[in-house]
């Protein structure tokens, strides 16, 4: 192998500022570089270009191209239209969609469109279903429906918790909790009990409690946490003392109520309110104050406490000081 020469740094012709090819190897470039000075790096949306990455976006927007433009079976189309006819739930037959202009010029097969919806590439906003009447073993396109999967829309003036599909409660469900828990913080715990109740947020249109089921061992069986103060309500005494307040479950085992007519769960219905810190034990229990939260846990986390904090490093700094110019003048004593 030739050895390296190095060139004296004034012989060295700069083109543009870019150094010439690499004396040892004359086809490698030097810093990032190609041999003519333009960067080797690929231009792009931050990755290599790929041919079925490409193939992939193309056909999603195909699909969603045809089967956003349905029209039912009983509207009429115009003559320069060519649109699907879809059932009442957006299904559409696989072998028409795929006889698209926009999915035909591209010469999508019914296997490919199979292994594109399967794939993350799809985002999962297609799906594909066998006719009732056809066989899966010998299924082709002809036998199969497709449609895009609905979005679920989401009105900014109702709450998402409207959306729940939720299952009514009374006295007579079989597996009714035996209590539930309203979780809140040392701060905001003195406010509800000074309003007479827990109260629905602002907007929202139920309050929202964990369910509790009770073993024979008198053993809580409920998911953990870490709230700061726990209100425990007896879900069927408040069902026999008011059956104008409704309660409901939800999909996740939890359970709502809309509360009375002011939205409001009044602390009379409260068994007893429990802090988490066993120092402080129980606060509220059979319609009695039995402890009122410590005055330096109420404004835990408030700006105030930042403001004490900082004010406490100023004052830290100003000792530090103080002691550093003490000190120099000792030593120069």
């Amino acid at each position: 192998m030739a050895a390296a020469v190095m060139q004296p740094l004034q012989g060295l012709s700069l083109d543009g500022g870019i150094m010439p090819p690499s004396p040892v190897s004359g086809n490698t470039s030097r810093h990032g570089r190609s041999k003519h000075g333009g960067s080797v790096a690929k231009k792009g949306r931050g990755r290599g270009y790929s041919t079925v990455d490409d193939r992939e976006a193309l056909i999603s927007k195909a699909l969603v191209w045809v089967l956003k433009r349905t029209v039912k079976e009983d509207e009429e189309q115009e003559e320069d239209e060519q649109k699907l006819v879809a059932d009442a739930d957006g299904w559409v037959d696989c072998e028409d969609a795929l006889k698209m202009p926009n999915l035909e010029t591209l010469a999508v097969t019914f296997s490919e469109l199979q292994s594109f919806i399967a794939s993350p590439a799809s985002k999962s906003r297609f799906v594909l279903k066998l006719k009732p009447e056809s066989e899966e073993e010998e299924a082709d396109e002809s036998d199969y429906i497709i449609r895009m999967i609905p979005t679920p829309a989401v009105s900014q003036a109702t709450p998402s918790t409207t959306a729940l599909k939720l299952t009514p409660l009374t006295t007579t469900t079989e597996d009714l909790p035996d209590l539930l828990v309203y979780e809140t913080s040392y701060a905001n715990y003195p406010l509800i009990l000074a309003s007479g109740g827990i109260k629905r947020a602002g907007g929202q249109p139920h309050v929202q409690f964990t369910s509790i089921m009770v073993d024979e061992d008198g053993t809580e069986v409920r998911p953990s946490s870490d709230a700061d103060v726990s209100i425990y309500i007896n879900l069927r005494s408040v069902m026999e003392a008011d059956n104008k307040i409704t309660w409901q479950r939800t999909e996740s085992g939890n359970v709502v109520t809309a509360g009375d007519v002011n939205g409001a769960l009044e602390k009379k219905y409260w068994k007893k309110a429990v802090a988490r810190r066993p120092d402080i034990g129980v606060l509220f229990e059979d319609g009695e104050i039995r402890k009122e939260v410590p005055v330096g846990l109420r404004g835990k986390g408030v700006k105030g406490k930042k403001g004490k904090a900082k004010g406490l490093v100023g004052r830290g700094l100003k000792e530090m000081k103080t002691r550093s110019e003490d000190e120099s003048q000792s030593g120069s004593d």
